[in-house]
């Protein structure tokens, strides 16, 4: 269960997918049949990853909209998971905050409201190092304008799996929350914010 809500933007994309007529045909990939983890990444971590890699990892998905080059799309899937591990971090952050039995300590702190609104997710993605492509998969599709494409044209379209030892997102957790206890000016909030991260950090790589 921990690992669902990794995978859950993707589930909800496949679902999306299914329900409308599909404006391509593919017409080239990088394996004949798509792999399980770009259809179903839970199933195929419970049946295809090592226990010990589990834990000591976390994975993630991402898939890029369809480019005129397959270099730049998968380029593009790269960089853009990243992101997405960004993304997901500093969204656990900001709810971990907001839920903290401890008391939301940015809730009195103007400076730290805006810190976490605008500058978090940017803050975390300079602190998480250790991505590692672990997995690509690519399709050239012929997008057809009869099927209710735009216009008729071939584009690639590349999904990345990445994984990140958990040991790298516990450092970026303990280096934004250095980044938090800047903007704090009393002990005892800096006192809160470093439990509650803490427990975030836990939680999010157990």
């Amino acid at each position: 269960m921990k690992l669902l809500f990794i995978i859950l933007p993707l589930l909800s994309f496949i679902s999306c997918s299914r329900s409308f007529k599909k404006d391509y045909e593919v017409v080239d990939a990088s394996h004949k049949d798509i792999p399980e983890w770009v259809t179903d990444m839970h199933e195929w971590l419970d049946d295809d990853v090592d226990s010990e890699v589990l834990e000591k990892n976390r994975f993630y998905i991402y898939q890029s909209e369809a480019k005129n080059s397959r270099e730049m799309s998968c380029k593009i899937a790269k960089a853009e998971s990243a992101a997405s591990v960004a993304s997901e971090v500093s969204t656990f952050i900001k709810d971990s905050l907001a839920k903290s039995t401890q008391g939301d300590a940015s809730s009195t702190n103007e400076g730290l409201t805006e810190y976490i609104q605008n500058d978090l997710y940017k803050e975390v993605k300079a602190t998480i190092t250790g991505i590692q492509e672990h997995r690509q998969y690519w399709e050239k599709r012929r997008f057809m304008k009869e099927e209710g494409a735009a216009k008729d044209w071939d584009g690639y379209v590349c999904s990345v799996l990445v994984k990140v030892p958990k040991s790298h997102l516990k450092k970026a957790f303990e280096r934004t929350e250095k980044l938090l206890a800047k903007k704090l000016k009393d002990t005892a909030s800096q006192e809160k914010v470093a439990k509650m991260m803490k427990s975030a950090s836990d939680e999010y790589t157990k």
